[in-house]
């Protein structure tokens, strides 16, 4: 595994983090603070304009064709500067890739090219619904085949683009028993008659996106638009694959996350006069930020490793529960850490410390819950 990252690489992070500082920073401060509910495609559309709406879509259709070591490096960027926007990449990222791994031509030609470039539109990932939650064999949405077609009915809910996107990516159980081997994945375009929004919710993290629910009543999907519908455990497979990435991608959230809080912190100790000196020059506080700075290159790594395992085709699924769980753990050690030491400063109504640390909260429930991950990490013990 080299560490060493290349000049393509070095050259995105620098691009992401001057369209950090120069737009995306100066916009949500002056908008009407960090803590806005509200979406906004203004932010959207300036990550468009540098095609980072779906990075992984690869270059033959118009994408940038990044791997996903390089991703991670993306993501960790973007929630630097705003979780909310990095949710609304990852949620693109997880709803392609069932797509890259198992779409046909005529799909990948049909979809992806919409994800792109300056007028790209937004995908939705599926999966959760009202009862099920990480539970995925408790899946209710089911697809009925109807010759070529199916008549899809169901709930999806917390679906991060949900109300935006143009194209969701939707798990269903084909069979009334709900097994395993009846889950399938269907392209479902967000015109189609009988897909319709229901409750907007009203979330305290992931500012500046939405998440919505999905409701489907008799939506018929052309079977060219389902994912090897006629193979046994394709949808779970398929399913456990994309989460398996997804958990890559929400570790560097959190890296993202925490590194914020960090850099907050140490800027305030480099300006702050205590006692005659700042206060960065006692030895308590300059412990602590070695103590932050370690844990944020912890989280790093094994971020870092995972991704590199999933580009490299061994098997990552430990390595990256294992990254989601521990970044997300450091996330909010770190992100409190900083509150104690910016003090009444972090408690400031729609400050950018107080938003920090309610999105470094919730890193331990998106993705799947951090004792689903114990669960998962367990297994292999």
């Amino acid at each position: 595994m080299n560490l060493s990252l290349d000049d393509r690489q070095n050259e995105l992070i620098q691009m992401v983090r001057d369209l950090a500082q120069q737009e995306i920073m100066p916009y949500l401060s002056r908008k009407d603070g960090w803590a806005s509910v509200d979406f906004d495609w203004h932010l959207v559309k300036k990550l468009g304009e540098h095609n980072l709406i779906c990075p992984t879509i690869p270059a033959e259709y118009g994408g940038l064709g990044l791997d996903m070591f390089t991703t991670v490096l993306l993501m960790e960027e973007l929630s630097v500067a705003s979780r909310g926007l990095s949710s609304i990449v990852s949620a693109n990222i997880d709803a392609v890739q069932p797509i890259l791994l198992a779409g046909t031509a005529r799909q990948k030609e049909a979809v992806l090219p919409r994800l792109t470039g300056g007028n790209a539109c937004l995908a939705a990932f599926a999966v959760t619904e009202p009862t099920g939650g990480s539970d995925t064999g408790a899946m209710n949405t089911f697809a009925e085949r109807d010759g070529d077609w199916f008549t899809i009915n169901g709930c999806k809910d917390y679906i991060v683009n949900a109300a935006e996107a143009g194209i969701i990516t939707l798990f269903a159980v084909t069979s009334r028993q709900r097994k395993k081997s009846s889950m399938r994945c269907f392209i479902v375009r967000k015109d189609t008659p009988g897909v319709e929004i229901g409750k907007i919710h009203q979330m305290a993290v992931i500012h500046h996106a939405r998440i919505a629910e999905i409701i489907f009543h008799d939506a018929r999907v052309d079977g060219d638009y389902a994912i090897k519908p006629d193979e046994p455990y394709s949808g779970y497979f398929l399913l456990n694959q994309t989460l398996g990435t997804g958990r890559a991608l929400t570790a560097a959230c959190s890296v993202g996350i925490a590194r914020a809080a960090y850099d907050i912190a140490n800027q305030f100790t480099d300006e702050r006069i205590q006692f005659g000196r700042k206060i960065k020059k006692h030895q308590a506080i300059a412990h602590t930020l070695v103590d932050m700075a370690t844990k944020i290159e912890m989280a790093r790594l094994m971020t870092w490793k995972a991704a590199w395992l999933i580009d490299n085709g061994d098997d990552y699924t430990i390595a990256s529960a294992m990254a989601k769980l521990c970044a997300s753990i450091i996330a909010q050690e770190v992100t409190g850490t900083a509150a104690d030491i910016l003090a009444s400063r972090a408690l400031e109504k729609d400050s950018r410390m107080g938003e920090l640390l309610s999105e470094a909260r919730a890193q331990s429930t998106i993705g799947g819950t951090n004792n689903i991950q114990r669960d998962l990490i367990a297994s292999s013990l």
